[in-house]
């Protein structure tokens, strides 16, 4: 039976790979995170054409947008009116499949088991029928499998890699088997989290460095990372989430009785920290053997206000330092210390987080300046700054 599940993984991969070459990504990398749903609050419906509308105003056509979908919310006909929307404004969709939150506790719920308390093949069929279900603006079907696993706050309070890496894992063929057109990604981790070993942080959670974490995902399923057609990414500033582009370094925190693995020690240019961390994702991917992967930031941003982090304005002229690089346009500033996203032949993709939340929560990461009922009057982060960089 392990020979015949392998075989089938290595069948639904060969036919998605064939089915998506490269050629098929169009040239706009700019994208930005929604949160029509934050997991704990909706906009109403009503709201989501106009929030669409501004979200093609920011990245322009072909451009891409992240959106979290609950398991809870699963319901075709809805999420068919996103799509549509998508449709109209000409942009991708990546749908990122989350669980289900626990206001009670504060955390994201880990994914149901099966009655055998090890698989997860009931819900990922459930995934899998929704994605299928689907008419799609554009190919291949974007889809990310949770989010950054290493968080407790993430996996019902303390991170499993085991259980992530099989969640993935089972999740990813369903969905291929159920949509020839779905393009898998892992959830993307959080390179700020510590490695709290046995004991919880100070707010009663129990974290793991994202290395550690994706080794011992490797560790549990060698297959897993055969099973992702690209890989999802958080490069966040320093800071927190506040320093300028050129500001990064290489840390990872290891903390009470935890240990991490011996990784090798890697070229002196490569930080886990900052925004082109994902350098240092890559270079470990491929000391584990992985095959080479496109890279999709499906996270980043700036902090603004309150304070403690950037104006919007100085916010505003680090994201587009950070997509287009300085070429003499911001003399106060330096030219080198990061990798311009829009220059980075690795990146295909980047949507910043966010454009739209719920402002009690979310006002410090906004792009746009809405009210309480969801209604727009207009930009903090304005991206008519970068617009020429459409298509770069």
């Amino acid at each position: 039976m392990i020979w015949l599940a392998t075989l089938l993984i290595c069948c639904v991969l060969t036919a998605c790979a064939d089915s998506v070459p490269a050629a098929r990504f169009r040239p706009n990398k700019l994208g930005v995170h929604l949160l029509l749903d934050d997991g704990r609050f909706q906009w109403p419906g009503s709201e989501w054409q106009t929030h669409l509308d501004y979200a093609r105003q920011a990245v322009g056509a072909g451009g891409t947008v992240t959106e979290l979908v609950r398991l809870d919310d699963l319901d075709v006909a809805k999420w068919q009116q996103f799509m549509d929307l998508c449709a109209a404004q000409e942009l991708r969709p990546i749908l990122r499949l989350s669980t289900t939150f626990d206001r009670e506790a504060g955390w994201w719920n880990a994914p149901p088991l099966d009655a055998d308390g090890r698989s997860y093949q009931t819900v990922a069929q459930e995934y899998a029928s929704f994605v299928a279900a689907l008419a799609w603006p554009s190919e291949p079907h974007f889809v990310i499998v949770g989010n950054e696993p290493n968080h407790g706050d993430e996996w019902g309070g303390r991170p499993d890699p085991a259980a992530y890496a099989r969640f993935l894992l089972e999740t990813a063929v369903a969905l291929k088997s159920a949509d020839p057109q779905a393009f898998v990604f892992n959830a993307g981790l959080d390179p700020y989290t510590p490695h709290t070993g046995s004991q919880p942080f100070a707010n009663g959670l129990w974290y793991m460095d994202s290395g550690t974490f994706l080794v011992e995902m490797v560790a549990a399923q060698p297959d897993v990372l055969e099973v992702l057609d690209g890989w999802a990414s958080h490069p966040y500033p320093l800071g927190p989430f506040a320093a300028p582009p050129w500001e990064q370094i290489l840390q990872i925190d290891i903390i009470n009785d935890a240990s991490a693995p011996e990784f090798p020690t890697p070229p002196d240019d490569i930080f886990n920290r900052g925004v082109n961390g994902y350098e240092w994702e890559l270079w470990l991917l491929d000391w584990l053997g992985a095959p080479e992967l496109p890279l999709f930031i499906t996270e980043t941003g700036w902090r603004h206000g309150d304070g403690a982090y950037p104006d919007a304005a100085l916010a505003t002229d680090y994201l587009d330092l950070a997509l287009r690089g300085n070429n003499g346009r911001f003399p106060q500033f330096p030219e080198i210390g990061w990798t311009p996203w829009l220059t980075d032949e690795r990146v295909v993709v980047v949507t910043p987080f966010a454009l739209d939340g719920n402002p009690v929560e979310w006002a410090h990461t906004n792009w746009l300046e809405i009210d309480e009922d969801g209604r727009i009057t207009g930009w903090l982060i304005d991206p008519a700054q970068w617009q020429t960089a459409v298509g770069d």
